[in-house]
């Protein structure tokens, strides 16, 4: 995981207080424990998280933030995070709270898998695409169902009360994956239990293998919505893709199971790029959301202007 480091600020020592006060309340813990305990900020974009240790035990405790963060079904977070780990992809939930606010073991020598570790860790696609494999191959129900186009709506609906309105360019991009999804829906791909948000900050690798945090998002999905996902955040080529998909299937891929994580990137893009103009509205100060946002509607639209494009929706139709 890693760490924020910067100078200690009025604001972050409220918010680690804060995090000790609620540390104190949860079972096996007491007041002098939580106030005794060495904390660590670690990376969130939504959330405050901390690596706390006690004596020779150590844990991350995961705080909710604000914003869309905390419209979050928690409900449904818990119960797939608690199955994601019986499913053997995801740390043990120790505790989860109707707050959000949950406690899981700290998981040592753990690295963010992005693309610099993608490329520097030896097997850490194949590590990547396993872990997912066992995530929809696991039966275990997910809470949820991850309806992209709903969300993507609800997103654009959003905004302008927010006091962010949108371009033309975004409103294009914004109809245009419509288009996709007509033809996803030929041929609706079987619902699994799935991440929904497999960025490099949400999987940790250890070098013997993977593990998938942040189930926030979570729910059943057509599978290659998560590949589809991590390829556009992890800047994979074709042989990338190519390579994902090859672990992650054990064989080649068809070309109609190709064509379709290929359709699903600019649909992540555009959602993705408006949950970070979001943030944006909202004052999330966690990234450079507008520099994303702007980034990512850009690869969307590049995408959906390649003729490749035409090409794999012919595919999805023709079945």
């Amino acid at each position: 995981m890693d760490m924020i480091e910067k100078p200690s600020s009025a604001v972050e020592a409220d918010a680690e207080a804060r995090a000790r006060l609620r540390l104190a309340t949860l079972p096996g813990f007491t007041q002098e424990l939580a106030g005794t305990a060495r904390f660590t900020r670690l990376i969130g974009m939504t959330n405050r998280v901390y690596r706390v240790e006690t004596g020779e035990e150590r844990f991350c405790l995961r705080i909710p933030g604000s914003g869309v963060a905390a419209a979050i079904d928690r409900r449904a977070e818990e119960v797939n995070a608690r199955a994601a780990a019986k499913a053997g992809v995801a740390p043990e939930v120790l505790y989860f709270g109707e707050d959000g606010v949950m406690l899981t073991p700290f998981i040592d020598d753990a690295v963010p898998l992005r693309p610099e570790r993608l490329a520097e860790s030896k097997g850490a696609l194949e590590r990547l695409a396993r872990a997912l494999r066992n995530l929809h191959d696991s039966k275990l129900p997910f809470a949820g169902i991850f309806r992209a186009f709903a969300t993507i709506a609800s997103y654009a609906a959003a905004l302008p009360g927010l006091g962010r309105g949108l371009s033309a360019d975004e409103r294009h991009a914004i109809e245009a994956v419509q288009d996709i999804g007509r033809a996803l829906a030929v041929q609706p791909a079987a619902q699994r239990p799935c991440h929904c948000d497999p960025t490099g900050r949400n999987i940790l690798d250890t070098v013997d293998r993977v593990w998938l945090i942040d189930w926030e998002y979570s729910g059943m999905n057509d599978p290659m919505w998560d590949l589809a996902y991590f390829s556009i955040e992890s800047l994979l080529d074709g042989p990338g893709d190519r390579r994902l998909l090859t672990a992650y299937l054990g064989r080649a891929p068809e070309a109609r199971e190709a064509a379709r994580m290929a359709v699903w990137k600019p649909v992540c893009e555009v959602q993705a790029a408006l949950w970070a103009l979001i943030q944006l509205a909202e004052g999330n100060p966690g990234g450079d959301f507008a520099g994303y946002a702007k980034a990512t509607f850009e690869r969307a639209a590049e995408r959906m202007r390649d003729g490749r494009l035409a090409s794999h929706l012919a595919a999805l139709r023709e079945g």
